[in-house]
């Protein structure tokens, strides 16, 4: 079934879930038993082992112990999760091999809707924050087409944060130092108001030098400056009323991120030749008001949000420098700002029972409002003359096509959407259950397009789509420490209009539409969650297929500077995952994430690579065309590199992925307990695109090796960690980037290097 999975790990990685269990039979303690862990992946509070979906829960104690701190660190820790950098300020999330394909369109959703204590987070810029003060984090696996709806064609995360509490005044601080002058304050502080009212507080402040250097420039690089604050009001005028208000800021300013050109022959991975400044800044506001009233046989929910970012970026856009290159091989290229500006408002209404309908029937029904706005502007400066001087231009220059520029743009899409939910559990007996659940979406969006300051005029366009998606399951207790389920899941995420696009089909045909169509997924699931040996293993089990249609990916046109985002009729994808817990002996335990994917284009479908039309232009582009970027041989070349992509592996999808960690926990006297936790990751290669490009897709495996050391006093006051990350230094590609509407160039950006890091903890009440 996996074929080209890579045997050598696989076996590996079986022979030690095998030994494992050896183990755990022969030297189980009979004292331990794991928790139960509640989630409100159903937006009501479950037992995750009750729950028929795949849920992957962490807890804020794993988030401090494997140094989670945003949701890169996430990739792979999660089984089936991949997080990958693009442009070097875009984060990507795949689950099962599907993420957000089509990202260097704003107004494109992610296939993993983010939620922060249940508000919906519609910023792609919003993923970038670092966590703050979290009680837990949820991943789920597979569509969310009901309860969670539009976008969430691959799954869900729900990040949940510490609630304020009336009972007393509590708090925690913690202090870490380590290599690169890393500093990472956080602290939080519970405060009641009286019987009925509670505030909590809670900041994190983070900063570290560069992990790489432009040599050219002297300018570091993967540099850190971080700070986030967020306050949380809670007001109970009444024993079954509650009111939370929440307030959050991130601001991070920074160099930002190293990407190393292919091209770039600079010494050192972590080293690169570029001959533009690099700049990134973010500003993210979040702020959200949530009101629960609890009556008799049911619960109401208001979940309102105001959300709104500013982010700012300037990069060397060939990444190289022009004196390190064959003179005319790579046009300069710098991003000379390009400005996003999303604001966002959504509301939502939830009903859900407190008691069974006719002693059968758990429901809950829903309605959902989203607006979003972006402003986004992009000016791209061309170094036409290779004389290492980008040449000011004028409106003028631009309007009669001549002139040191690239892409410019100015446009303000907005998107709006509704829905109405609902679903129900129905009870054929104490041991087997039916689910199912519809949602029915209209999305609606406009976009006022000015490229090249207007150089075509102003175009607006509109796009309108309705949807019906939903959820079948049954569930069975085999006992009450085994559950099994299948269920089938329809999602959508809706399509959208292109900034750019094919303009005529007289000199070579169109590619790119103005509009690009909705993609919707048909996923089947089957899966088993069980504890075992009286709840001292536990093993979670899934298996899936995922049909496709219309999945949504960065095209590019034969026309100069008109890409977009396209649609591939018919893709597939199918897998398993592994959770498992074990206690191996007294104070002893496992934690085991395991995925295996595979994926494929299924149909015939057209498209063209922008690295195969890149290097057809640049071969053209002085010796025929004289400089002119819009000459016909150029755009006849482009449309001829055009080919068939059926059978190609989807982009972001590693064959396997793995987390293994191991923790031992020992009394010390009196004086506290002392910890440690070793942690394997291993995130299997994959290829960057659709395109399966040997030359620039094709993204390496790494492995990760961590542990961290740890003592908590017996008072319960304070702790001390020392944190051992990326021991053996690997240079790991997290992702690499070929940018779709630049000068072609293709760059690595790595996960950081080797970090020893201190942690101190107080705790106070």
């Amino acid at each position: 079934m996996f074929q080209g999975l890579k045997a050598k790990s696989d076996t590996i990685l079986t022979s030690l879930i095998m030994s494992c269990g050896l183990v755990v039979t022969q030297t189980l303690p009979a004292e331990t038993i794991f928790e139960e862990i509640h989630v409100i992946a159903e937006k009501r509070s479950e037992s995750l082992q009750d729950l028929s979906q795949a849920v992957t829960v962490l807890k804020q104690e794993e988030l401090d112990e494997k140094n989670i701190i945003s949701f890169v660190d996430l990739s792979s820790i999660a089984a089936g999760l991949t997080v990958a950098k693009n442009e070097g300020f875009k984060t990507i999330v795949s689950i099962r091999g599907l993420g957000n394909e089509a990202n260097q369109n704003l107004i494109t959703n992610p296939s993993v809707s983010y939620h922060l204590d249940g508000v919906y987070i519609a910023s792609p810029f919003a993923i970038q924050t670092d966590f703050l003060d979290l009680e837990r984090i949820e991943v789920l696996r597979g569509p969310q087409g009901t309860l969670f709806g539009q976008n969430s064609t691959a799954g869900a995360i729900n990040v949940i944060s510490t609630a304020p509490s009336t009972d007393a005044v509590y708090g925690k601080a913690d202090f870490s130092f380590g290599e690169f002058d890393a500093i990472r304050t956080r602290g939080s502080i519970n405060l009641p108001l009286g019987d009925k009212a509670a505030l909590r507080a809670s900041l994190s402040y983070y900063e570290h030098d560069g992990f790489s250097q432009n040599i050219v420039l002297g300018q570091d690089l993967d540099d850190a400056n971080n700070i986030a604050v967020r306050l949380r009001f809670l007001l109970q005028p009444l024993e079954d009323l509650s009111v939370n208000i929440t307030a959050q800021y991130f601001n991070e300013d920074s160099n930002g991120a190293a990407q190393k050109s292919l091209l770039d022959a600079t010494p050192g991975k972590r080293n690169v030749a570029q001959d533009s400044i690099a700049e990134y800044s973010l500003e993210s506001q979040i702020f959200s008001l949530i009101v629960e009233w609890d009556f008799n046989s049911f619960s109401f929910k208001s979940l309102s949000s105001y959300q709104k970012d500013d982010i700012l970026i300037r990069r060397d856009n060939d990444r190289t420098d022009i004196n390190s290159l064959p003179p005319f091989s790579l046009l300069p290229s710098f991003y000379d700002a390009e400005t996003g500006k999303p604001t966002t408002v959504t509301q939502e209404f939830n009903i859900i029972s407190r008691q069974a309908l006719f002693g059968k029937i758990d429901w809950i029904v829903g309605a959902f409002y989203l607006n979003t706005k972006i402003e986004t502007s992009i000016l791209e400066r061309i170094d036409f003359g290779f004389d290492g001087t980008f040449d000011p231009f004028t409106q003028a220059d631009v309007f009669a096509f001549n002139g040191d520029f690239g892409f410019i743009t100015d446009s303000a899409p907005e998107r709006e959407s509704i829905s109405v939910y609902g679903q129900g559990t129905y009870s054929f007996s104490r041991s087997l259950r039916a689910i199912a659940g519809t949602r029915l979406t209209y999305d609606k969006i406009e976009s006022s397009v000015s490229n090249f300051f207007g150089r075509s005029g102003t175009e607006n366009i509109e796009r309108s789509t309705n949807a019906l998606t939903g959820r079948v399951a049954l569930e069975h207790d085999i006992d009450e420490n085994m559950l099994i389920f299948g269920s089938w899941t329809r999602g959508f995420k809706p399509g959208g209009v292109n900034l750019t696009f094919g303009r005529e089909n007289i000199i070579a045909p169109a590619i790119v539409l103005p509009i690009f169509e909705d993609e919707k997924i048909d996923a089947f699931e089957l899966g088993i969650k069980t504890d075992l040996l009286n709840g001292r293993i536990r093993a979670n089990i899934a298996a899936f297929y995922y049909k496709y249609e219309n999945l949504q990916f960065q095209a590019t046109d034969p026309e100069v500077f008109e890409g977009g985002v396209g649609n591939i009729p018919d893709t597939e994808s199918y897998g398993m995952e592994l959770e498992m817990l074990a206690s191996l002996a007294k104070g002893l335990t496992m934690d085991l994430k395991l995925s295996l994917l595979e994926t494929k284009i299924t149909s015939n479908f057209l498209a063209l690579d922008n690295v195969q039309s890149d290097s057809v232009t640049n071969a053209l582009l002085f010796p025929v065309c004289g400089g002119n970027l819009f000459c016909d041989q150029i755009q006849l070349a482009r449309a001829a590199a055009i080919t068939d992509v059926e059978g190609n592996d989807l982009g972001k999808a590693p064959k396997l992925s793995a987390d293994l960690s191991f923790r031992y926990e020992q009394p010390v006297a009196n004086w506290g307990n002392f910890s440690s936790t070793f942690q394997f990751t291993y995130r299997g290669k994959f290829n960057q695109r659709i395109f399966n490009n040997p030359l620039t897709d094709k993204v390496p495996a790494y492995k990760t090796v961590n542990t961290i050391f740890s003592f908590d006093a017996s008072n319960e006051l304070w702790g001390v960690d020392f944190l051992a990350l990326n021991i053996f230094n690997e240079n790991g590609v997290n992702a690499r980037f070929t940018d779709a509407f630049g000068v072609g160039s293709t760059s690595d950006e790595l996960i950081p290097p080797r970090q020893l890091m201190g942690r101190v903890r107080v705790y106070f009440q």
